[in-house]
């Protein structure tokens, strides 16, 4: 793959991103949301050139690695809130701690009672956590990366859609519930949903999507080291 073509994807990726945001932007439905006319289009066109996922990957590598230095500007929100979230420290963290668990072990045991195989489990345990960790947990337990990351994309969509009509039908209004609860599925995308309803609630998903990160990858080995 050569420097100009692996420029080529790259380019047309940011392309697809500003076409598909002034899309949304203009008609705001569930099914115009970025993340998937992108993907969508992005698929369509890689099936019609018949080019590779690692033809593709040559220049869409760059954009992943913006993604974690992309995250980190999420700081600045959080630390312009921070006395919120201070004086509800302990509850976030007990939230996340329970989400977190929840998350992992019913993974693995909806997987068991559908008899996926090894890999195919092993894959859709750390479905609940930002991409970047997530990929790294399922390569080091075993997991399919490929399918990681589409479990990933799916819960993060579903849950930023679902997650807060969800929340106000249960009557969940206090917004440490709402941010953790969001964030502890949905990660990333539920982080940044939150911080589109409300800033106190975006801090706590983003501080959430943090613990959760941390927290999943220390007690993932554990959990599949008792499952196998």
């Amino acid at each position: 793959m050569s420097m100009s073509e692996a420029l080529f994807w790259l380019v047309l990726t940011t392309l697809l991103f500003g076409g598909a945001f002034w899309l949304y932007r203009t008609f705001p439905f569930v099914w115009t949301l970025p993340i998937l006319t992108v993907t969508a289009a992005v698929i369509v066109i890689l099936s019609i050139s018949g080019t590779t996922h690692a033809a593709y990957m040559a220049g869409g590598q760059y954009l992943s690695r913006m993604l974690g230095p992309a995250i980190t500007a999420f700081a600045i929100p959080l630390y312009q809130v921070r006395h919120h979230v201070r004086k509800f420290l302990p509850e976030i963290t007990l939230g996340v701690g329970i989400g977190t668990l929840i998350a992992l072990t019913s993974d693995l045991l909806l997987g068991l009672l559908l008899h996926l195989g090894r890999a195919t489990n092993l894959a859709l345990l750390p479905k609940s956590v930002t991409l970047p960790v997530a990929l790294a947990i399922s390569e080091r337990s075993g997991g399919t990366l490929a399918l990681t990351a589409t479990f990933v994309l799916v819960t993060g969509l579903v849950g930023s859609i679902v997650g807060p009509r969800l929340m106000t039908g249960l009557r969940i209004r206090h917004f440490v519930g709402r941010g953790v609860g969001l964030a502890s599925i949905a990660h990333v995308m539920g982080a940044t949903k939150s911080m589109s309803l409300d800033q106190r609630e975006g801090a706590v998903g983003l501080l959430t999507m943090v613990l959760t990160a941390v927290l999943a990858s220390v007690l993932a080995p554990w959990i599949i080291q008792i499952v196998y």
